[in-house]
């Protein structure tokens, strides 16, 4: 069988290729890791082989040298970046440098209240003050839309200590910011442009732009999430208005000082395929997911949602499916799919499934989703819509993120913790976004979102309540 590293040519990923020669020299390999590159598990033999630790002709990560600088720069000139830094700590990695680097210890920025729960660890490890933006609800999804304009214009004016804003684009559902035009409000005041693009790392493949190339001044990409890349592996973006020095420096401070070179080498991989053939696989998949839409609105009691439905488009990979207004809820529809076809989503919620498509997915694993789907919606009766999920106010403050962290904290039954505050972000995950932050007061109007959504009537806030020595319960 032809091995898949003598499918690429050598020039197009630098590091696999330097990590191939190294595993092939005859080195005797007297350094970590333990297992020498031999094939203790016939399985791995080819990722024991170019696992290596900073030696002869590697490079290093953290400072920007030898062949990993190579598949760095490639990446940039994929994605239209200043500069890229690879990240083996995936997005949450890329988020903490990113805030680490573009705003002081202290500081005050403007969050998507939608952003990922690794914005919350941010929060509490460097202090940093938030001030949540929340997108309007696309109905009838129930899910957040993308945020206004408008909206964006006066937080930023009345907040002027806020550094930067920060955004999810495309969020967990595929919805796309509208970044050209927060690029522009943020430059014009001064403010930095971040964007947590963790399901975005395809974009260039599906002849989108990548958040860089729209005006954002940093961007962290995902890579496992939509690219055949291993765990954990990520890039790290700059545009232009963060110091790629401080990027580096920071994600030192937040990775592992032993970064796995088997995860920078698939980053490397995965972006020469994306950049090659992938991207006529991705193109494949695209329509393919595009068909599946037109056959559920089209022939289902299902909705698929549609690029046209999003104020500033879709992830064209992505498909959501609604089964608000039939029999299912989205939790049942994932069980079936699964259950009886052997359909795994990437996850469902009350109202929906999500599906992600890549370039890796064969023909017949989507004519099975789409079979699936038909078959099942034979057998799924209409139900009245349920009521508009207006946003729920955001939460009284009571506390700094960080003060709350680590204040003394006791986990509470959550029908008792109205007028708590919060020690431990609540994250119903995925998406992984957090209805209530640390440092915010637990009202009624949260509880009974919980209770409708993610937890019921006897289960334990288990991120905790901050105690009384502190003075807020």
């Amino acid at each position: 069988m032809k091995r898949f590293k003598d499918t690429l040519p050598d020039a197009t990923a630098p590091l696999f290729h330097a990590m191939n020669l190294l595993s092939e020299s005859g080195t005797a390999r007297f350094h970590m890791p333990g297992h020498k590159g031999e094939p203790i598990f016939q399985t791995f033999s080819e990722i024991f082989a170019i696992d290596f630790t900073e030696t002869y002709g590697t490079g290093n990560l953290y400072t920007g040298e030898g062949p990993i600088r190579e598949a760095e720069l490639a990446a940039a000139r994929f994605y239209h970046a200043a500069d890229c830094l690879f990240l083996t700590g995936g997005s949450t990695q890329g988020v903490l440098s990113m805030l680490a680097a573009a705003v002081p210890p202290g500081g005050e920025l403007l969050i998507d209240r939608c952003c990922h729960k690794s914005v919350c660890t941010a929060l509490a490890l460097l202090d940093l003050e938030p001030h949540f933006l929340v997108p309007p609800v696309l109905e009838p999804f129930g899910i957040p839309s993308a945020l206004g304009t408008a909206a964006v214009e006066a937080a930023l004016d009345a907040h002027p200590g806020a550094r930067a804003l920060l955004v999810t684009s495309p969020n967990y559902y595929g919805v796309r910011q509208p970044l050209e035009e927060l690029a522009r409000l943020c430059h014009a005041r001064g403010r930095l442009l971040l964007v947590d693009a963790a399901h975005a790392a395809h974009f260039p493949a599906v002849r989108l732009p990548s958040p860089v190339q729209e005006g954002a001044d940093c961007a962290v990409l995902s890579a496992h999430k939509t690219l055949p890349c291993l765990g954990q592996g990520a890039f790290l973006l700059c545009g232009g208005g963060v110091a790629p020095e401080a990027l580096r420096e920071a994600a030192a401070l937040f990775g592992t000082s032993s970064p796995s070179y088997p995860i920078l080498c698939s980053l490397d991989l995965a972006r020469a395929w994306a950049e090659g053939q992938g991207a006529t696989a991705f193109h494949e998949s695209a329509k393919a997911c595009a068909a599946v839409r037109s056959l559920v609105s089209g022939s289902t009691p299902f909705l698929a949602l549609e690029p046209e439905m999003a104020p500033h488009g879709l992830d064209p990979c992505r498909l959501t499916v609604c089964t608000a207004g039939t029999s299912l809820t989205g939790h049942a529809l994932a069980d079936v799919l699964f259950g009886e076809f052997a359909i795994a989503c990437e996850m469902a919620d009350a109202r929906n499934v999500v599906f992600i498509l890549t370039g890796a997915d064969a023909p017949r694993s989507i004519q099975r989703l789409r079979q699936g789907l038909a078959k099942i919606a034979k057998r799924t009766r209409q139900a009245p819509l349920p009521e508009k999920s207006a946003p729920p106010g955001l939460p009284q403050r009571k506390m700094r993120v960080r003060e709350a962290w680590f204040a003394p904290h006791e986990r509470t039954p959550l029908a008792d913790a109205s007028g708590k505050v919060c020690a431990r972000p609540v994250t119903p995950y995925p998406p992984g976004a957090p209805l209530v932050y640390p440092g915010e007061e637990i009202s009624a109007v949260q509880i009974e979102l919980l209770r409708k959504r993610c937890y019921n009537e006897i289960e334990t806030v288990s991120q905790g309540c901050a105690k009384a020595p502190v003075g807020h319960v």
